[in-house]
């Protein structure tokens, strides 16, 4: 078990690693040996004896596959499907010794049990050709659990988009260490269980992307030592939104505040939801949004804006009468939703290393002058054009949703699933940002995310749809659970 954060790499930085490996002296043909093995070892401890055929391309992913089959043999019925023949020394090696273990080699898939991708690998970077992609239509087509060395061909091994199309993969062998595109982009839909198998020690020169981090945040404790104090000492957290036909993001995101810990919870609103607020959540308090000055905020220790706030004029100017006045506060400032919305109206703003930002793809998009398409193709790219253009903080929701801190370190999260894609989702989350740092403003947002991720997986064993109001209380109880 790697202990988290664990290091992310590009494919280049991989691939340059390798050749300092080998420009020391080390053997090629070793790692490509060491690599099959760790694989056969892993995969003997996950399969029961089956029919497996693996799929080989010419580079050394196809080695790999050549080698993989001969260990598997001896407790598989095992046959390579051979795409192209073997074109570097080390395919070609590992090709005769898959021969002369007997191995069945034929122009074509069989039936099979299992189906093991190792075509491309960490290798492929441009459009698969027509040819290609009906190899990937033929694989997919095919039952059976699949398999995938390094990266599912077709899938890029630094963005994570399939090139246009990839292997799908119901878990896929990481040599090295993690590349980018296994956690980014489409990835989260065609690799299936992660995992990694280090081959080599890392080296002064390797350069790190991201971390994987799902470290989940700590509060302040609240014991019987700390019985003197009272709600103030657990912050006050200011959520201001509500356009007067839109309530009930804010109620949402007022109760995931109160719910992590924050000792009180302000909504400023519009009048219009006043009533609703006092009825479902009697312990948060209200104000008019249009009667809110600096004074008020300055006695918050968080503040969160955005929420349902809408996009027309009246919106507009609640917004430009708040940003100056955060852009000069000292506390954390959660911008979501449609602040980031008048945010992209504003892209000469610098905001403070406080403030954090929360789009989902298209409004990064709106914010970076971009199509949510060229979003979602380099989202590592995209996460760090955003805090270029505008300083801060930054959450970047989605599949594996990734974070960057005030000093530029990128982690992601891997926890989250399918079921949290519905309304109020990303109400709940600034609110639970919101509300952890009111009590706790240096806790790192990736824990932040890590927190509302889990509490996602941990509801979507009840049904189909994540239910959005019960993930502050399950939020409560994550956090009580790692304070015993």
């Amino acid at each position: 078990m790697m202990t988290l954060p664990i290091p992310v790499y590009t494919a280049q930085a991989v691939k340059d690693w390798e050749n300092r490996w080998f420009a020391a002296g080390n053997s090629s043909y070793g790692l490509m040996q060491q690599a099959a093995l760790m694989m056969a070892n892993h995969l003997l401890g996950q399969l029961a004896p089956s029919r497996v055929c693996i799929w080989c391309g010419s580079g050394n992913n196809g080695g790999d596959g050549y080698l993989l089959a001969v260990y598997l043999s001896r407790h598989h019925t095992v046959h390579i499907y051979q795409i192209a023949p073997p074109a570097s020394a080390d395919a070609q090696r590992a090709c005769q010794a898959a021969i002369d273990a007997g191995i069945s080699i034929t122009d074509a898939p069989v039936v099979a049990d299992v189906h093991i991708d190792a075509v491309f690998g960490n290798g492929l970077d441009r459009p698969l050709t027509d040819e290609m992609l009906a190899i990937v239509d033929d694989y997919n087509a095919h039952t059976g659990y699949k398999i995938a060395i390094d990266i599912p061909t077709g899938l890029h091994p630094n963005t994570g988009m399939p090139l246009p199309a990839c292997m799908r993969a119901d878990m896929a062998l990481c040599l090295m260490g993690y590349k980018v595109g296994l956690l980014t982009g489409c990835a989260k839909s065609h690799v299936g269980k992660l995992v990694c198998l280090p081959l080599i020690p890392a080296d002064d020169a390797l350069i790190t992307t991201a971390h994987i981090d799902n470290t989940l945040p700590t509060l302040p404790a609240r014991d019987g030592s700390r019985s003197h104090q009272h709600k103030g000492d657990y912050g006050s957290v200011m959520v201001i939104g509500g356009h007067p036909t839109m309530g009930g993001a804010v109620i949402m995101s007022g109760e995931a505040a109160i719910s992590v810990g924050a000792g009180r919870v302000t909504i400023a609103t519009h009048p219009n939801h006043h009533p609703a607020i006092i009825t479902r959540k009697p312990n948060l308090m209200v104000h008019d949004i249009d009667q809110m000055d600096k004074d008020k905020l300055e006695h918050m220790t968080a503040i969160c804006i955005g929420i349902g706030l809408g996009r027309d004029a009246w919106s507009a100017q609640v917004f430009e009468r708040y940003l100056p006045i955060m852009a000069g506060m000292s506390i954390p400032v959660v911008m979501d939703a449609d602040a980031l919305w008048h945010l992209a109206a504003h892209s000469d703003t610098r905001l403070p290393a406080n403030a954090i930002a929360t789009p989902h793809h298209a409004e990064a998009a709106r914010l970076l002058g971009i199509s949510a398409n060229e979003v979602e193709a380099d989202r590592i790219h995209a996460i760090r054009s955003l805090q270029a253009r505008y300083g801060g903080q930054w959450v970047l929701k989605g599949a594996n949703t990734l974070t960057i801190d005030m000093h530029g370190e990128i982690r992601i999260c891997t926890l989250g699933n399918a079921a949290m894609a519905t309304a109020g989702m990303g109400d709940v989350l600034s609110g639970m940002m919101a509300g952890i740092l009111a009590q706790a403003p240096t806790t790192p947002i990736h824990q932040i995310v890590a927190l509302h991720a889990h509490c996602g997986d941990v509801l979507s064993a009840d049904g189909i749809v994540v239910d959005v109001n019960q993930m502050g209380q399950m939020a409560s109880q994550t956090l009580k659970a790692i304070a015993k």
